[in-house]
């Protein structure tokens, strides 16, 4: 293993009750830190100081601040997964509108993007990826898309007939909007209400327009 892995690797799994405890006060409070202080000045030693753990036990686990970060992003993307099925479960379960449902999608990816704005852009910016976890985030792309085409195609009215590609594009559309919506803030020329709408009404128009012929 090179150099470089061996920074952006965690060092060990935890396996016991108590290991796994204390790597997720080690994640949280690097969340916590890098939002606060940004990723060049969130060290190891404030991530440490602020998860209530020596410096020592912190590196049993995670080589670098690098590692942590990797860790960090690891657990957006499975997140992001895990809520994207929910909502989609509950689309079909509910049989709500096409307008409720992008309606649905839309504030939830919203309201996981304002927790902690600058957290992403900081994982996926200013992190250093190994290619393993660039392969995870590219397949984590493609595989919502095709979770949103399965649902978007209960809807008839939806007129894209190369639904995983316009999927694509949904969900690309959607992380980045709510993304920049989120981060900042102070810049926001709209409400949140009027934000959601306009998102919506999009999207609305996007998937129910006459396919585009190739």
């Amino acid at each position: 293993m090179t150099a470089r892995k061996q920074r952006l690797n965690p060092r060990k799994q935890p396996v016991q009750h108590r290991s796994k405890a204390t790597v997720d006060m080690v994640l949280v409070a690097a969340a916590q830190v890098f939002e606060a202080h940004g990723y060049a000045a969130g060290t190891t030693n404030r991530i440490a100081e602020r998860a209530g753990v020596s410096i020592g036990t912190l590196y049993q686990y995670f080589p670098s601040k690098e590692a942590i970060a990797v860790a960090l992003l690891e657990r957006h993307i499975a997140d992001t997964d895990h809520r994207l099925h929910e909502w989609v479960g509950h689309m079909v379960v509910e049989q709500h509108s096409l307008s409720e449902a992008l309606h649905e999608y839309v504030t939830g990816m919203l309201e996981m993007h304002s927790r902690q704005p600058r957290l992403q852009h900081i994982l996926l910016e200013e992190t250093p990826l190994p290619e393993r976890v660039h392969q995870v985030l590219l397949e984590a792309e493609r595989h919502a898309a095709k979770t949103v085409a399965g649902l978007l195609r209960l809807y008839p009215e939806v007129r894209q007939t190369g639904l995983v590609h316009t999927c694509f594009v949904v969900v690309q559309s959607v992380e980045s909007l709510t993304h920049r919506f989120a981060a900042h803030p102070n810049d926001r020329f709209i409400s949140r209400t009027t934000f959601v709408i306009e998102v919506v009404t999009m999207l609305l128009a996007y998937l129910t327009c006459e396919a585009r012929q190739e």
